[in-house]
């Protein structure tokens, strides 16, 4: 047992050794003969520097919901004598929905009043919290029956009963939350491209703008433990087949360039707050350039300094370079 012991601890020790002298290899000895060699530069890793445009874009994220979402109620307290109007139609400002009987019963004897739209809509029904939690078969799909009891908005202005909803579809927004220095790029009237997520990468851009962006920042996350700035884009629906509920993306644009200088993103080299390329000077050799920036996004980086056009520079680092 002892002998197996002792062979296994040189077996770890050995495997140690190899490890120690394979890094050893890759990481100090090689690099510094290929330096010594001139062998520091990949052809692939060498770029020009050009002149083109660059653009920086605001990327976000948001559910589609109706601008105009309406909760009608009933002012008295009663119950539900008529009803006028089914889940679907799309009612005009001012049409009679229902009537409601005053009181909690068939005996109290009070004039049946109606409810009228307050604003012209499209019939949905209210949903609450624990109707979502309900399984499927429990769920109750219809507008509220007759004989249904409402509470008023005259007994209980806090929490009246919903008797339905007018959502006028016509135009959508889409709320985001973004960050303070996100909020400071962004202006009212901003134009936006929208793309519906579930109709994947394909999917035509639809056209919006930015219409609201609040000047207050909100609790929000899960726990209320983040501080964000809530941003509305409005997007006209123009007859297309657009659900309420579904998932948007956003692109807007922030800042545009035309026709100057750009290098890679990945071509740039940042230590202690400046910045570098390694400018390719010929025979295998490069020479590390302090450079000053402008406009960045993903891809490029505008060079305000440092650089000319046509230049070449490197996409990693050269070989033996530590950084």
């Amino acid at each position: 047992m002892k002998n197996i012991k002792k062979h296994l601890k040189k077996i770890i020790i050995l495997l140690l050794c190899i490890a120690l002298a394979a890094a050893a290899w890759f990481y100090a000895f090689k690099p510094l003969i290929a330096k010594i060699k001139g062998e520091v530069v990949s052809p692939a890793d060498i770029v020009s520097v050009e002149k083109g445009d660059i653009e920086v874009v605001f990327k976000g994220s948001g559910t589609i919901t109706a601008k105009q979402d309406i909760k009608v109620t009933s002012k008295p307290s009663g119950i539900i004598q008529a009803i006028y109007v089914r889940e679907g139609e799309y009612v005009k400002k001012g049409q009679k929905l229902a009537l409601i009987k005053p009181g909690r019963n068939e005996f109290e004897d009070y004039k049946a009043l109606p409810i009228y739209a307050p604003v012209s809509g499209t019939v949905i029904k209210c949903l609450n919290q624990d109707d979502y939690q309900k399984d499927f078969s429990d769920r109750d799909l219809s507008l509220p029956r007759l004989g249904t009891f409402l509470t008023g908005s005259y007994d209980d202005a806090e929490n009246p009963t919903c008797f339905l909803r007018l959502v006028n579809m016509d135009t959508l927004i889409i709320p985001m939350y973004v960050t303070e220095m996100q909020v400071l790029k962004l202006k009212e009237g901003m134009p936006a491209d929208i793309k519906i997520d579930s109709l994947g990468e394909n999917a035509v851009p639809l056209k919006g703008n930015i219409t609201y962006i609040s000047t207050q920042m909100e609790k929000t996350g899960r726990w209320g433990d983040n501080n964000n700035f809530l941003v509305l884009a409005e997007l006209p629906r123009d007859e297309k087949n657009i659900l309420l509920g579904v998932s948007a993306s956003l692109s807007i644009p922030i800042e545009k360039k035309e026709n100057v200088l750009t290098i890679p993103a990945n071509a740039l080299f940042e230590k202690e707050g400046k910045s570098y390329v390694f400018k390719y000077v010929g025979k295998n050799k490069t020479e590390r350039v302090e450079i000053e920036t402008g406009l960045t996004n993903d891809q490029k980086v505008e060079v305000t300094k440092g650089l000319q056009e046509n230049d070449r520079v490197l996409t990693e680092l050269p070989y033996g370079e530590s950084w």
